[in-house]
């Protein structure tokens, strides 16, 4: 490879890219501290976790094998880093993270070139670009706990994700890799004893966002949006809460968290039964907007889910939006559930909020 191979930003395509675009983007993550610290609500000794640089390609329409892919990280007419690292390519793309040792904050674009014993290499230019990911985490009930988000590029089969710190007062503030990321989870060190998680979904950061996120004791997982390949403005919306109160249901020892012994029964009582720790909810105890705009559920249907081991409940609802949301953007469904809960012999409401991306091609 060439100093500065990418100057001209042109590529080589491979005969599997359909010729449509470069077929290995780079996405570069200098965090703005070097450290986050994290302090327990309960004893437990004060954490501290890394913050690690991180360079990741992400390549598709190539030719499955095994590949040694050589990369350059640039800034303006000059090398800032060289590396090579092995990738295995499946189904014709790849994920590759690679922590590094120092920031680039000047870094421009990655030189790169794959190549493989018996092909001919192809290589090309990946430009970087970042969004600016602002806002504040909350808690509904007004105490802090340390808190911290992850950003899952992929999926959470593919290793390594961006953790991006929260300050003491709540408020976050980082230049991350411009892209939809496929999970946003918002966590602190309450989980599962005082909260437990705020996730997002399909998160658009293909752009500058500022988001308010707030945590409470029930969490919205593996939440889809969908709609209908017809006329009609029909979207659907999938989501599995976990109410913290039903899990502590089987704290038999007070300390307050679920673990060992007390985690086995709660997970025996999943066996039987999609409520143990999911709220039986109703339609009046969810809200849903669209963009920012308030919708009414015109249809609320509960979904027992067995994942080969233990039953959950899943909700589906339907929402009937006017206008129908336009094509080719990514737009944003945000929801909040409540259930009232009953723990030693206490009536608690559990809240909870989730989100996630919606997009129609």
């Amino acid at each position: 490879m060439t100093e500065s191979q990418g100057a001209s930003n042109s590529f080589m395509v491979s005969p599997y890219s359909a010729f449509a675009e470069p077929i290995v983007n780079a996405y570069l993550y200098n965090p703005l501290v070097d450290e986050i610290t994290l302090k327990y609500p309960y004893k437990a000794e004060v954490e501290t976790k890394k913050l690690e640089p991180t360079l990741t390609f992400a390549g598709r329409g190539l030719q499955d094998g095994r590949s040694s892919l050589i990369y350059q990280i640039e800034g303006e007419s000059k090398v800032l880093y060289e590396g090579k690292t092995e990738v295995e390519i499946a189904n014709g793309s790849f994920q590759k993270e690679i922590k590094l040792k120092n920031k680039f904050p000047e870094a421009k674009g990655v030189s790169w070139e794959l190549f493989a014993e018996g092909t001919t290499p192809i290589g090309g230019y990946a430009s970087l670009s970042w969004s600016r990911f602002h806002g504040q985490v909350k808690y509904l009930d007004g105490k802090w706990r340390s808190a911290y988000i992850k950003l899952v590029p992929v999926a959470f089969e593919h290793p390594g994700y961006l953790t991006v710190p929260v300050a003491e007062d709540g408020y976050f503030d980082a230049l991350v890799p411009a892209r939809v990321y496929a999970v946003i989870n918002v966590d602190g060190t309450g989980y599962g004893y005082d909260s437990l998680e705020r996730w997002a979904w399909d998160y658009d950061l293909t752009k500058d966002r500022e988001d308010v996120f707030t945590i409470g004791r029930t969490e919205l997982y593996g939440m889809r949006a969908f709609d209908i390949k017809s006329p009609l403005p029909t979207i659907f919306v999938m989501f599995r809460p976990t109410a913290l109160s039903r899990c502590l249901q089987f704290d038999a020892d007070g300390d307050g968290l679920v673990q060992g012994e007390e985690r086995e029964r709660m997970e025996t009582a999943m066996r039987e039964s999609p409520t143990v720790i999911g709220p039986e909810l109703k339609v009046e105890d969810v809200r849903v907007w669209l963009d920012g705009k308030e919708e009414k559920i015109v249809q609320f249907s509960k979904i027992p889910e067995y994942d080969g081991d233990f039953w959950q409940v899943q909700y589906l609802m339907q929402i009937y939006p006017d206008p129908r949301p336009t094509r080719g953007v990514w737009h944003e469904i945000k929801v909040e559930v409540q259930s009232k809960e009953s723990l030693h012999g206490k009536d608690i409401i559990d809240f909870g909020q989730g989100s996630v991306g919606f997009y129609r091609p």
